[in-house]
């Protein structure tokens, strides 16, 4: 999980990163600690169902929420319904290898 400073002091950003470096997931982070932040990801993938939504357009997105924890959205869209229920899918197995990376320094957190 790569956390992004916003260079203007804004809300800082995550996104889970594949082993090829596509965005599997991305959001906003809440005030928790990186480490912490990833934990709630896990036990929220773990325990919730995602939404699937369709656009204006006819793509289809995942998100989950959560009330006073981590939204977690798909970084892209995709023409069919199934194609991202397996998108998240892929996230499911992807978060619980997850380690944190933040500024140049890797902090493992399994």
């Amino acid at each position: 999980m790569q956390f992004l400073e916003n260079p203007r002091g804004g809300d800082r950003g995550w996104r889970l990163l594949s082993g090829n470096n596509r965005p599997l997931a991305m959001g906003r982070s809440t005030t928790m600690s990186p480490r912490d932040e990833l934990l709630a990801v896990r036990r929220l993938v773990r325990e919730a169902e995602p939404k699937l939504r369709r656009d204006a357009e006819g793509r289809w997105r995942w998100e989950l929420n959560s009330a006073g924890g981590p939204d977690v959205r798909c970084p892209g869209v995709f023409a069919r319904r199934i194609d991202a229920r397996r998108a998240f899918h892929r996230l499911t197995q992807a978060v619980e290898e997850a380690e944190v990376t933040m500024a140049g320094h890797r902090e493992t957190t399994r």
